[in-house]
């Protein structure tokens, strides 16, 4: 009987430490500084004139309603303008995180202007894929 008991004890201990040991693994969510990286990449092309680039990037069906690079950088250029320029070497304030009710991972770049902020807003889905892109208007 103790035998039994003991061996059913250790059994499911066994069992326990191995259902924890799956819990601890690390989840298969995205490197936030690959993510990070990636989109200052994208962010330092636009700041360059490159918008092809990120157009390219972008999923089928945000292209499909943006149509062309040319709409990025009519959007980044009009923000650019309602901001009051772009300051020369000015380094963006960058952060990433989650905004609410949402699985996507943002990464926000912000340059302050003479007139407002400038914004760019590069949105990742939770599997790390690039999602859209924002460039904010300041009103």
């Amino acid at each position: 009987m103790k035998k039994t008991f003991v061996l059913l004890l250790s059994s499911l201990m066994i069992f326990s430490l191995s259902a924890c040991q799956k819990a601890v693994e690390p989840s298969d969510a995205p490197d936030e500084n690959v993510i990070i990286q990636n989109a200052t990449e994208y962010f330092e092309q636009m700041c360059s004139g490159d918008f092809e680039t990120i157009y390219n990037a972008l999923p089928e069906g945000v292209k499909k309603q943006t149509k062309s690079a040319q709409t990025i950088q009519d959007s980044w250029d009009e923000a650019v303008t309602k901001a009051g320029g772009l300051p020369e070497d000015s380094e963006p304030e960058v952060s990433c995180y989650r905004p609410e009710h949402t699985e996507q991972i943002r990464v926000e770049f912000v340059i302050p202007c003479e007139k407002g902020d400038f914004k760019v807003f590069i949105n990742y889905d939770s599997n790390g894929n690039l999602y859209n892109y924002v460039v904010w208007k300041n009103s």
